[in-house]
């Protein structure tokens, strides 16, 4: 810690530019590892300068201070020391906002990394609340394509919002139906260009489908959030007329080189949306009408055939499939989810859950 002290003095935005350049360097290199992000996490007076060197007016000193910080944010313990640092949300929207900054990207992954943080989340949107218009910026930027004219991409923003709804307070933010922001942001479920966008929109459907006080809503020809679900799982398969019109008009008559969701992570997170919307007997009556079992039955053929590494996925579809096939006077029950589980069972499925992680491939 003591040799680390001495960049200080080098890393003032008054310092000569070659000194200061060879000291960020240093610690740009410093938090590429374990060891070093926890120093760094561990010295406040350094976290800070390091944050003012971000809006340096020489770009290579602002590039090396911002990826330094995305080093250091990736850990938990950084990422609770830089939201401690003074401004570091106003520096860091600045920035994302401005249309003309090359370093938005990696501001976003920054924004990414402290949000992940379950605990921290709800301190940064203490801070989002304070300035309305803060989260509609965000939108804004995420959904208006070419927003950002260096070159900047923005997907991070995605896994933002899949952070945010971690918590009620999230939730609640981003599903303003006075704002719609939730409508502005479904349809990047199928953004072909980047995964990362894409899987982060899906992430944030799956915590609002996972809170049952929206579902309403989120079935209403408002939302009307059943297609958005279930055409990246559907394929080129034909079906039947009868079969076709049961289907929300989205999936009807698909073209034969109708691909599917390729990848296996995204395509469980849609299937945990559909099991969460069949907690209540309403929205199951609902999903049979539409076709969502004739829509699983081809999917879970295609699934079977992609291999072992897709064994969770498969086993997603199969529990959705097991509650759209059962009878209501089989399940008895209006609200899964407010079912009383023996303590036995409880225990069993304990162990199977414990089974299944010892089992999966690392």
């Amino acid at each position: 810690m003591e040799a680390l002290s001495e960049f200080t003095t080098f890393l003032q935005k008054d310092s000569r530019l070659d000194l200061k350049a060879v000291a960020l360097s240093h610690i740009l290199s410093l938090s590429g590892n374990v060891e070093g992000r926890s120093l760094l996490s561990n010295a406040p007076e350094i976290l800070n300068l390091i944050l003012n060197l971000t809006t340096d007016p020489t770009q290579a000193i602002s590039k090396d201070a911002v990826l330094t910080l995305v080093n250091i944010s990736s850990e938990g313990s950084g990422a609770k020391a830089l939201l401690g640092c003074s401004k570091v949300l106003e520096i860091l929207f600045d920035a994302i906002f401005n249309e003309k900054s090359s370093l938005a990207d990696a501001w976003c992954m920054i924004l990414c990394n402290v949000s992940r943080q379950e605990e921290l989340v709800d301190q940064i949107l203490e801070e989002v609340e304070k300035d309305e218009n803060t989260l509609n910026k965000l939108v804004i930027c995420f959904t208006r394509m070419g927003y950002n004219k260096a070159g900047s991409n923005l997907h991070y923003i995605g896994p933002v919002f899949s952070n945010f709804s971690q918590s009620s307070r999230g939730r609640s933010m981003l599903c303003n139906r006075e704002k719609m922001f939730l409508q502005r942001i479904l349809p990047f479920v199928q953004y072909k260009e980047s995964l990362i966008r894409r899987g982060g929109v899906v992430g944030f459907l799956k915590n609002v489908c996972f809170d049952t006080s929206l579902h309403d809503w989120l079935m209403s020809e408002e939302i009307n959030v059943l297609p958005f679900i279930l055409l990246p799982l559907a394929g080129p398969e034909e079906f039947d007329d009868e079969d076709n019109d049961k289907f929300p008009i989205e999936l009807q008559y698909l073209s034969p080189d109708k691909e599917r969701e390729e990848d296996p992570d995204i395509r469980k997170m849609l299937l945990e949306c559909l099991l969460q919307l069949c907690a209540t007997r309403k929205n199951r009556e609902y999903l049979r009408q539409k076709g969502t079992y004739e829509i699983l039955r081809e999917y879970h053929k295609w699934e079977v055939k992609q291999g072992d590494e897709c064994r969770q996925t498969l086993l997603a579809c199969e529990n959705v499939v097991d509650v759209l096939i059962r009878t209501e006077d089989e399940i008895a029950h209006d609200n899964l989810k407010q079912m009383e589980i023996p303590d036995d069972v409880n225990r069993q499925l304990e162990k199977l859950d414990l089974l299944n992680n010892e089992n999966e491939p690392q």
